[in-house]
Formats: structure tokens, sequence, C-alpha cells
């Protein structure tokens, strides 16, 4: 979903572009465009952008709620929609309601406290042609906001695939029945390493992981349906997720890791959510509605060593890889409201590991 508003409209940054700011190469017509419209509440900042749906390619962008400008002057597009992002999108002389799907535009939305997000396809057939060769090649300007939203919309719609319950298990409980690995046997069949089986006996080696170098630490996303769908009938809906749900989230790593270690970051081993967070849909706009959660975590490199304590050396074990933990307080975490493209149900998941985010914990 998908504020995820993550990363929240396309991966490339949303950025100024009157009138020329546009992107697009030789290629067959488009039939089909993708409106992306992100609203952040905090700086009370706009962006809009138009890709085509089957490439993903940006055709243009721009940090207002319109674009009226070069090839899209004959096929003005305005998004009016309010911070729970209710509303409509005019594209040309039709103006549609937001979370009215039609066989000409189907949409989409979620909002959190800090942002709302519109994504509609919106079919050209019967609407006034592009002209593509108006479209210019320049560099694209700064992003629209400081901050990179929170999740990807088109993610939330199925890309990337979910993550299986088995895998969200793992991720829930960790990978601390992996923390002692000290047996003899266990540890590498290497000449310097057998020729000390004297000082092993006396002085047992064991294995513990350390930070490479400052870790590289980077913000990826944890993002869990928390509630099952809430679907609108023939009226108004909402959907809670309770306090009494509470969850619990742990560290995970992308190999076999000696023990957890915090590098240094404001970060933890576990971390607990117990909050009460509604979403509303309208009667007639939204077939469903739910509640999904976006876990901050810091990534940092780490390798696992096998220590000698009496020689007072240390030996790699493997190569480095990346330990997640979620960070300490809730910073950078965020609940957000999904409507129309709810997933299967409660627990379906994805994870954001783009690395777009670099630095140690934080909040937006």
């Amino acid at each position: 979903m998908g504020f995820s508003l993550t990363s929240l409209l396309a991966t490339a940054s949303l950025a100024l572009a009157i009138p020329h700011d546009f992107q697009v190469g030789e290629r067959a017509p488009v039939s089909t465009i993708d409106i992306r419209y992100r609203h952040d509440k905090v700086t009370n900042k706009y962006a809009l952008a138009v890709l085509d749906k089957d490439t993903h390619q940006v055709l243009a962008r721009i940090c207002d709620k319109s674009i009226r400008s070069g090839a899209f002057s004959a096929l003005p597009i305005h998004v009016d929609a309010d911070g729970e992002a209710f509303g409509t999108i005019t594209v040309g002389s039709r103006t549609h309601a937001i979370g009215h799907r039609s066989r000409q535009v189907d949409c989409w939305s979620m909002y959190s406290n800090r942002a709302a997000t519109v994504t509609c396809h919106v079919s050209l057939r019967h609407l006034p042609a592009l002209d593509f060769d108006a479209l210019a090649h320049d560099t694209p300007a700064p992003p629209c906001f400081d901050n990179f939203p929170l999740v990807e919309q088109s993610d939330v719609d199925g890309t990337p695939s979910n993550v299986t319950q088995l895998e969200l298990a793992q991720h829930e409980i960790g990978n601390e029945g992996l923390e002692t690995v000290q047996a003899q046997d266990q540890l590498p069949s290497h000449p310097t390493l057998r020729a000390r089986q004297g000082s092993i006996l006396r002085c047992p080696p064991y294995r513990e992981a350390r930070l490479v170098g400052d870790g590289n630490p980077h913000q990826n996303y944890f993002h869990v349906q928390m509630t099952s769908k809430g679907r609108c009938g023939d009226g108004d809906c909402e959907i809670s997720y309770e306090t009494s749900e509470t969850k619990t989230f742990s560290w995970t790593a992308s190999a076999s890791i000696a023990g957890w270690i915090s590098g240094g970051f404001a970060v933890e081993k576990s971390h607990s959510f117990a909050e009460n967070f509604n979403c509303v849909g309208k009667e007639g706009h939204d077939t469903n509605i739910c509640v999904w959660q976006m876990i901050a975590h810091t990534a940092y490199t780490v390798q696992n060593y096998i220590v000698y304590p009496c020689s007072h050396k240390a030996v790699p074990d493997g190569d480095p890889f990346i330990l997640w933990s979620p960070n300490a307080n809730n910073v950078g975490s965020e609940y957000y409201c999904v409507r129309n493209t709810c997933r299967a149900g409660k627990g379906d998941n994805w994870w954001d590991k783009s690395p777009s985010r670099p630095g140690g914990p934080r909040d937006w």
C-alpha cells in the first residue's frame, strides 16, 4: 500500500515541472495513465505525477494539485481532496469522486496523521489525445518534499509480492534461537584453529556479531495490515485497530547472526504497538478499508566473528550482512488507512528495503 506514504508517490521523486519537466522516450501510444497525488499535511505541500500505467515511466510531475500546461493543456488534471483523501479528481472536462470506480477512472486512497495520497488508473479512451511529441527531456528538478512519503502506492496494489505468513512469524519471533553457537564442533575447520586446540579447551572461543565500519545505517519499513477488510456496503463505514490487539515485532537479519547488537543506534530487539487507530470510508465510494502499520527499522551492516579470549584475537566468520532492528520509541513509525486496495486479511505484509532514507532512527 500501496503513506506505503512509503516511499509515497513514485520511486522517482516528484518534482516541480512548469511546463517542461517531462520525460518520455520513443514508445507506443499510452492507453492508460496513473495519476498519483500527495498532500503533506505537515508542510501543506502538494505533489502530482502522471505515469504510463504499463511502463511506470514518468510523463509529468509538478509540486501542485494541477497539471494544465505543455502536453496536458488539452487534458488538464486537478485533484481536490481533503486531509482524509476524500474529494474529487478532474481529468479533462470530467470530474470523478475519489473512490468511485468506473471503467474510465479507478481510484484508491490512503491517509495518516501526516499525509494523504490518491492514486487513479485513468483510461485515455474517449479523452483528448496527449501530444507526446511536445514532451521535453529536461533534468528533473528537486523533490517536492524534504521527506519522502511513507509507501509506494503501487506496492500495496501487489508489488512487491506479499511476504508469506511463515516469514511474518519469523519476523515477529526474530532469530534469537541462533544467538548461541559456541560448541567446538561448530567452529570452522582451519589449521591455525586446530593448532590452538589446547587454548580452546582452557579458554573456549565464542561467536559474536560486530558492526562493520559505521554500519552504513539507513531506514527501512515493514508494512503490516493490522485489521481485516472493513466493507462499506450501503453506508459509511469505520474500522479500528484496538489496544487490546497489541502486536510485537522483533529484529530480523539477512543471515544467521551470532547475537543481536544495537550497533550503537537507538533501536530495540523488539517493540510492541498498542494504540487505537480508526479508518473511515464513505457510502458509494469505498468497497473496503483497513488499518496498516508502517514499522520503522534501522538497517545496519554487521559481521559474525569467532573470538578467542585467551589470545585476544577474532576471526571473521562468513560475509557481512544486514540486521534490521525496530527503532526505539516508535521513531519513524506510523499507522495509516487504506481504501479499496486492502489485502486478503490481517497480517498481510511487505518490506520496503529501498536505501532512500540514509541515517539512523529519525522522525520525518
